[in-house]
């Protein structure tokens, strides 16, 4: 029963782990926030001229000037996102590392408990 129950545990762990792991790698490849963060730096000035020329963040002219232009704001939810989706393998690939290394020791002591018997 140990060890049934070890294996079921060392897979359901492993599989865990493994999406954890994905997720992870994923993320930390990505450039989703870093390009944004880039394109808003690189936007930084042509607010810089709208609000010159303009005057107020408020009128029209702005408004206008500043049409699909990236802003520090865009970045900072990309970088928010991007943390809380690394939480978010992190968390699943802790647990599924715990739990695979339960089921471990749960297989083991099952299989040293049925050699025993085989013995005696």
């Amino acid at each position: 029963m140990k060890l049934a129950a070890g294996i079921i545990l060392i897979l359901v762990g492993g599989l865990a782990l493994l999406i954890g792991l994905v997720v992870c790698v994923t993320t930390l490849t990505s450039d989703y926030a870093s390009s944004t963060c880039k394109q808003a730096a690189a936007d930084q000035e042509k607010f810089s001229e709208a609000r010159a020329n303009c005057g107020s963040p408020n009128s029209e002219c702005y408004k206008q000037a500043t049409v699909g232009l990236t802003t520090q704001e865009d970045c900072e939810y990309k970088e928010s996102y991007m943390r809380k989706q690394l939480l978010m393998g992190i968390v699943p690939a802790v647990l599924g590392a715990l739990i695979a290394f339960v089921g471990l020791i749960l297989a083991i002591w099952g299989f040293l408990g049925r050699r025993k018997k085989a013995v005696a």
